[in-house]
């Protein structure tokens, strides 16, 4: 299997610094680590972007290791490499079911909070079709986010919305939140209930909430790893129950991705969201040596 990670955007010979140690770790155990140029990918050049990637006589699959993408540009990225005869390990739906949460949606809807979602071609100016969405919500407190992320460290200026029915303050934070994502934008709008999770403590400079959250990855539809989700709280030693996820897990149309899972105040765990693996972050001060010898066991 091949590892391919984003190269330094001013130099296509050394990797990304932010992906310097998972890079070193996986070639420290006999990975074979490749280089792409994200910054040629996003500007449609695939032949640049891949240049420091040789084709193959024989088909061997890969994994990336690197910073988010869109659909589009993902499904460019798979093809040039299948032309190469480098085969990813989410082809592009799979990336999509991963990356997106109104695909994974279905799957996953009786263990998380009620969500409903508008694409961006769809919201009028005058919001008709946004307020018939939030209507759904009644009074609840829900939180916005777009297909992939939200802007939860601007927590009450552009995520969370305390009453549903509160037509003039939700319109604000919605209209804070398409402005500040702008062109990033993913696709379209998610709202989702607000759900209270065990709160430990808060963040220093965004004052959100910080909660008992884990990220667990999935290879092949088995559970593979578990990090802590927040690298600035304690966590202890009281673990969550992976069954009902693992169950869950083998209903996600992905090869390689993450759920993210939080405690309720209540005590039960939920899931938050689903991601897909190969733009998934690890936190810094955790075992990533752990995490790619346990992929290393897996995929040989």
């Amino acid at each position: 299997m091949f590892l391919i990670f984003c190269s330094d955007p001013m130099n296509k010979n050394v990797v990304d610094s932010d992906y310097q140690l998972e890079y070193t770790i996986a070639k420290s155990l006999g990975f074979t680590v490749k280089l792409i140029s994200l910054e040629e990918l996003l500007e449609g050049n695939i032949d640049g972007a891949l240049s420091k990637i040789s084709a193959v006589e024989h088909p061997e699959s890969a994994l990336y290791r690197g910073w988010m993408m869109k659909p589009k540009i993902y499904e460019n990225f798979y093809t040039g490499l299948h032309k190469k005869n480098i085969i990813l390990i989410n082809n592009p739906d799979a990336y999509r079911n991963g990356h997106w949460l109104p695909h994974s949606y279905d799957k996953i809807k009786d263990f998380t909070p009620y969500s409903n979602w508008i694409q961006i071609e769809n919201i009028k100016n005058d919001f008709d079709q946004i307020l018939k969405n939030l209507s759904e919500f009644g009074q609840k407190p829900i939180i916005i986010k777009d297909y992939v992320k939200s802007r939860k460290h601007e927590w009450n200026e552009s995520f969370f919305i305390p009453d549903a029915s509160d037509s003039q303050h939700a319109t604000k934070v919605i209209k804070s939140f398409i402005d500040r994502q702008g062109e990033d934008i993913n696709e379209g709008i998610v709202f989702r209930e607000f759900v209270n999770l065990e709160r430990i403590t808060v963040h220093t400079k965004s004052q959100m909430p910080l909660s008992k959250e884990y990220r667990l990855f999935y290879l092949e539809n088995r559970f593979l790893f578990q990090f802590d989700y927040w690298e600035e709280i304690q966590y202890d030693e009281d673990k969550p129950d992976l069954t009902i996820f693992n169950r869950l897990a083998q209903q996600i149309s992905s090869n390689f991705f993450t759920m993210d899972i939080g405690k309720t105040v209540y005590g039960d765990w939920i899931v938050i969201e689903i991601g897909d693996g190969q733009v998934s972050g690890l936190p810094i001060d955790s075992d990533i040596l752990g995490f790619y010898k346990a992929i290393k066991e897996r995929m040989g």
